[in-house]
């Protein structure tokens, strides 16, 4: 069995309940709308490019006039997981697509089952731009290769109504306090939740690299938060917002920055801490997939997403932490102080990026299938 069946295998079937959740709330009705938009071909020869990623991410490359420079016919496929891009890559979108957006974590299995092109490094004009903290993750390089550009990030802070939280929760586990009982807010977001509460409940500054016995402890955890404290487990990001809103919840198990921007624009303002404990980060990269048909016009691409206007549109539009410095002064103060730009590395302390889980075990490591059947006991709770 060659490497790209082997991580077909591995992760293709966990397609349905990996989904990041968090992205959930950039689908819906504007997708038709996009769809359609992009749906009638043009008279003239364009050169079509395909993307593949989640609705809301084709934002930079909409920006400005690079489709129209470049005389591109721009063809998206929106995703519902990141699992989803390694499966259609396997099912026969090898060669023919032109770059796609992955969550970090996925970057070694990809490469490793030989479904990515190698960064050429000098072809990125914007690489010195980027925050260097996160160009240098191991984690995105594969035998000493830059295998994506990182574009966009966030954490996963605790959330809180402080109408009723006056003072902001020290732990994780404060959310268990009587006074809260019925009103904790849960998402949906299987490795978000794991990014928190695997370090919560082990202590383990990695909550991603845990024994079976640990993970079936987080679980545990999980479902005591899902059965005596929270006020429902919410499909998506935006459905959380809503409850604050409504007034419904006042602390939630699990977070986002963006959250906090879209309440307050339903006339509710939230606020958000990291405990303690630490939490979880995300971070998003741009990749070239393996035997990209059109490789020059990647490369513009992803010159083009992370320069300073795309990212300050993108970033407006979608409420998101992005990776090109030059951008951050042209940010409103609310985004850029959500996102602390000013003290990377300090965040980076408190909110860590985490690997995710190993497809095969030593023996001592719970796998991603391991994780994964574990959480189908909190789903079902």
């Amino acid at each position: 069995m060659n490497k790209r069946k082997q991580v077909s295998g591995a992760l293709a079937e966990l397609s349905a309940c990996s989904a990041l959740s968090r992205r959930h709330v950039l689908a819906g009705a504007a997708a038709a709308g996009t769809m359609a938009a992009f749906g009638a071909r043009p008279a003239f020869a364009k050169t079509t490019m395909t993307w593949m990623g989640w609705q809301g991410y084709e934002t930079p490359i909409l920006s400005g006039t690079f489709l129209a420079d470049n005389d591109i016919d721009f063809q998206p496929t929106f995703i519902s997981s990141n699992e989803e891009i390694i499966t259609k890559l396997q099912a026969g979108g090898i060669g023919k697509t032109d770059l796609i957006t992955m969550y970090f974590g996925y970057l070694p299995l990809m490469a490793e089952g030989e479904l990515l092109e190698p960064i050429d490094t000098s072809k990125i004009e914007q690489l010195p731009k980027l925050i260097p903290q996160f160009v240098a993750q191991e984690t995105i390089k594969y035998q000493g290769n830059l295998m994506g550009v990182p574009w966009n990030w966030g954490s996963l802070p605790l959330m809180y109504d402080p109408a009723v939280v006056t003072t902001p929760p020290e732990s994780w586990l404060d959310i268990l306090k009587p006074e809260h009982q019925g009103k904790v807010a849960m998402v949906d977001d299987p490795l978000g939740n794991l990014l928190i509460w695997g370090t919560v409940v082990t202590g383990k500054p990695m909550g991603t690299i845990l024994t079976k016995e640990e993970m079936v402890q987080v679980i545990d955890k999980l479902i005591e938060i899902k059965t005596k404290h929270a006020r429902a487990f919410f499909p998506s990001y935006g459905d959380m917002s809503d409850a604050f809103a409504r007034n419904e919840v006042t602390v939630s198990a699990i977070g986002w920055e963006a959250v906090a921007v879209w309440t307050q624009a339903k006339g509710k303002t939230i606020k958000y801490t990291i405990p303690k404990e630490g939490t979880g980060m995300f971070m998003d990269c741009l990749c070239i997939p393996k035997d990209a048909p059109n490789m020059d016009l990647s490369y513009k691409m992803i010159n083009h997403i992370v320069s300073a206007e795309p990212q300050k549109q993108f970033a407006t539009e979608q409420s998101a932490g992005i990776t090109n410095l030059d951008t951050v002064p042209m940010l409103s103060k609310e985004l850029a102080e959500s996102y602390n730009y000013a003290d990377i590395d300090g965040f980076m302390q408190k909110a860590r990026l985490q690997p995710v889980p190993p497809t095969e075990s030593d023996g001592s490591v719970a796998t991603y299938d391991d994780f994964l059947t574990e959480y189908q006991r909190l789903s079902k709770a």
